[in-house]
């Protein structure tokens, strides 16, 4: 029982860490639409930039038809690709905040004698 509790625990826990950063991208989305688009037009830019020089790398037919699909997707494309930037951004910075927790933790071990 106590392993499908854990189990559950971090399921909820990936879960809500799913919402809450796809929310903060839209609610950053809204605020800078309506307090800086210009920094939405910079995005949209990158992003299209980036799918143009990605496809054109692409043999003939097939950049062609990519660019296109992925053009008529182009809203999505740019909160997906904000989203998971985002994501990256703070599970680094969690990588880095345990790992100089832990780092802090076992030096205060270390002078106390105790073993971690």
């Amino acid at each position: 029982m106590k392993e499908s509790f854990a189990a559950l625990w971090i399921w909820a826990r990936v879960q809500f860490f799913r919402l809450w950063t796809a929310a903060a991208v839209l609610a950053g989305f809204g605020y800078l639409w309506f307090d800086r688009p210009e920094y939405l037009t910079w995005w949209k830019r990158t992003i299209d930039s980036l799918v143009d020089t990605l496809c054109g790398a692409l043999p003939y037919p097939w950049g062609d038809r990519v660019e296109s699909t992925i053009g008529n997707f182009g809203v999505w494309v740019q909160l997906t690709l904000a989203i998971i930037l985002t994501r990256a951004a703070l599970g680094l910075g969690m990588i880095a905040t345990r790992s100089a927790y832990r780092r802090r933790r076992a030096a205060k071990a270390r002078r106390s004698g105790r073993r971690i």
